[in-house]
C-alpha cells in the first residue's frame, strides 16, 4: 500500500477487494455480526464448559469456511493470541490439582490443572475464532460504520481507523529494512538475525512516534482536536 493512500482510500480498496468474493455469510450486515460475537463470547465465558467451547469453535471455523477465508489467514488469526495462553496452562498445571501426571524433580504437572488450562486455551480459541470470523469476513468501513451505528463515541471510531491504516505503514517499513539488512548479510545467523531484527523493531517504534507527532501537529493546525 502505497504512503499517499489516505484512510478512506485504503478503506475502499478493502471493500472492493472483499466485495469479490461476497456469498451469503459475508453480506450479512456487520451490526448483525457485532451482535452474534458477542452473544458468543458472553455465553463462552459464563459458562466455562469444554463441549460449549468446542462447539463455538466449530461453528466459527464452519462460518469462515463458507465464507471461504484463506485458510493461512484464517490460522494466523486464530492462533496468534494463543500463545498468551501457554504461562496460564502452564501455571493450572504445576500448581493445582491432586492428581500428578508427570514428575520432573520438584515439579509435578496435575491432571486436574492441565484439564482447566486446556479448557481455559479452548475458550480463548474459541473467542478468537468469533473475531476472526467478524473482521476476516467485513471490510473495515463496515465495522466501524457499525461501530458508529452503536453510537461509539467518534473520537474512538476514528482512533481505530488510523490505528487500521498506519499498521501496514509501519509494517511497510518493517519489511523494507529487513530486505536492506539481508542485502547486507545482517540477518546470517539467528544470533545476528535476533539483534538485527531488534534493532530494527526499536527504529520502527521510533519512527511511529515522531510520525504521531507530525500527525497530531497536522490535525490540530487543521482545527481538530
Amino acid at each position: 500500500m502505497s504512503g499517499c493512500l489516505s484512510v478512506e482510500g485504503l478503506l475502499k480498496t478493502e471493500k472492493a477487494h472483499m466485495g469479490r468474493r461476497r456469498n451469503s455469510f459475508s453480506r450479512l450486515d456487520a451490526r448483525v455480526k457485532m451482535v452474534l460475537v458477542a452473544a458468543a463470547v458472553v455465553c463462552n465465558v459464563s459458562r466455562p464448559d469444554y463441549r460449549l467451547s468446542m462447539g463455538l469453535l466449530l461453528v466459527a471455523w464452519g462460518g469462515m469456511a463458507a465464507a471461504r477465508v484463506p485458510f493461512r489467514r484464517a490460522i494466523w488469526f486464530v492462533l496468534a493470541p494463543l500463545w498468551a495462553s501457554l504461562p496460564v496452562i502452564a501455571g493450572l498445571a504445576l500448581g493445582l490439582g491432586e492428581t500428578p501426571l508427570l514428575t520432573l524433580g520438584r515439579l509435578s504437572i496435575y491432571h486436574e490443572g492441565l484439564m482447566q488450562g486446556g479448557q481455559a486455551a479452548l475458550r480463548v480459541l474459541a473467542d478468537t475464532a468469533w473475531s476472526g470470523l467478524l473482521f476476516l469476513t467485513t471490510p473495515f468501513t463496515e465495522i466501524l460504520a457499525a461501530l458508529r451505528w452503536f453510537r461509539l463515541p467518534a473520537l474512538v471510531v476514528d482512533t481505530l481507523g488510523f490505528m487500521y491504516r498506519y499498521i501496514f505503514l509501519l509494517w511497510e517499513e518493517f519489511s523494507a529494512m529487513r530486505i536492506s539488512a539481508r542485502a547486507r548479510g545482517g540477518l546470517l545467523g539467528w544470533r545476528r538475525e535476533w539483534r538485527t531484527t531488534g534493532a530494527i523493531t526499536a527504529q520502527v517504534f521510533m519512527r511511529a512516534y515522531d510520525r504521531a507527532e507530525r500527525i497530531q501537529e497536522a490535525i490540530q493546525s487543521r482545527g481538530g482536536a
